[in-house]
């Protein structure tokens, strides 16, 4: 069995010189992330806390997941990283209930990790449209995913 990849440190290198819409640092939202998902679900396994620490890695730095894989990311982390990914051109709302009605327990948890960073009051005030993108997209994603997660524990 080969070492698992230092994945902290590969996000952070993946994300240099990206910047949010505050100007600061990408790699804080990255952080922010994987804190929700160890603070919501301290069982969360490896390749849960390694896809929350690349989950924009396929959308925002122009790796896939084969180009992952390459560089030592489990399998299993490598399909939910590309399970949070959006496809391209797809509705956000309809994209985010496919998630949630898949029953996949470990792509909700990172996905709502990821959901709850997006709502915070200080990331919706930094976006020029931000209370509106919270009421018409980050809220209503969090509540599917919330009954999708629900469901799929048998809640």
């Amino acid at each position: 069995m080969t070492a698992r990849p230092d994945i902290a440190a590969l996000a952070r290198r993946l994300h240099e010189g990206q910047f949010d819409k505050a100007g600061k640092p990408y790699v804080g939202h990255i952080e922010r992330v994987v804190a929700n998902l160890l603070n919501r679900w301290p069982d969360a396994g490896a390749d849960e806390i390694d896809a929350a620490w690349l989950h924009d890695a396929i959308e925002d730095c122009g790796v896939t997941e084969q180009s992952l894989r390459a560089l030592g990311v489990s399998g299993e982390t490598c399909r939910i990283v590309a399970a949070v990914t959006r496809p391209a051109g797809s509705d956000y709302l309809d994209w985010i209930g496919t998630l949630a009605r898949s029953g996949d327990r470990a792509v909700i948890r990172v996905k709502l990790a990821d959901n709850e960073d997006n709502r915070a009051p200080e990331r919706v005030a930094a976006w020029e449209d931000g209370p509106q993108r919270l009421a018409t997209r980050y809220e209503p994603a969090r509540r599917l995913l919330e009954a999708g997660l629900a469901a799929c524990e048998g809640a």
